[in-house]
């Protein structure tokens, strides 16, 4: 009975990312802001092979993986692949004190009202998804670090040959 309960809960607090896998599917568009304020959008990046980082900056795992996804960028991005850093935090003055500490070369955009994340459907960070050069969702990471990065690394390699 308490495994029956559980589930109830945990589709009642969940109910989105319980039920549906985007993987698959097409990615859903968005714009948003960097820290610039020019604005940027999923279609910007149409044709490249594209991790989104979904992250906070009290978030450790997510600081930790920034670094990560940084020295994949480094590696793979002269071969068509990005990767869009989507902040949730709601102050651009907090993710902007982070970056000078730790800075990365990909793209970091500002989500604070959480409308694109709201539209991943995905619980807890950092959460990533890859995206093909045809604008689809091909993989979903609760975060990529330890045994996670290097399934990643090969499904980023796999894409980038297509």
């Amino acid at each position: 009975m308490n495994f029956v309960i559980a589930i109830v809960l945990f589709l009642v607090l969940n109910p989105v990312s319980a039920l549906s896998d985007p993987v698959g599917q097409p990615a859903s568009s968005f714009s948003l802001k960097d820290l610039s304020g020019r604005t940027v959008t999923l279609a910007d990046f149409r044709g490249k092979v594209v991790f989104l980082d979904f992250w906070a900056a009290w978030c450790r795992s997510c600081r930790e993986e920034l670094v990560d996804l940084d020295r994949l960028y480094a590696h793979y991005g002269d071969q068509g692949f990005i990767v869009i850093g989507i902040s949730v935090e709601d102050s651009p003055a907090r993710v902007a004190a982070f970056l000078r500490k730790t800075p990365v070369a990909f793209p970091m955009l500002l989500d604070g009202n959480g409308v694109v994340a709201d539209a991943y459907r995905f619980s807890g960070l950092p959460s990533g998804f890859l995206i093909d050069r045809n604008g689809d969702i091909r993989g979903r990471f609760r975060g990529i670090a330890g045994n996670a990065l290097p399934q990643c690394e090969k499904e980023i390699a796999e894409l980038l040959k297509q």
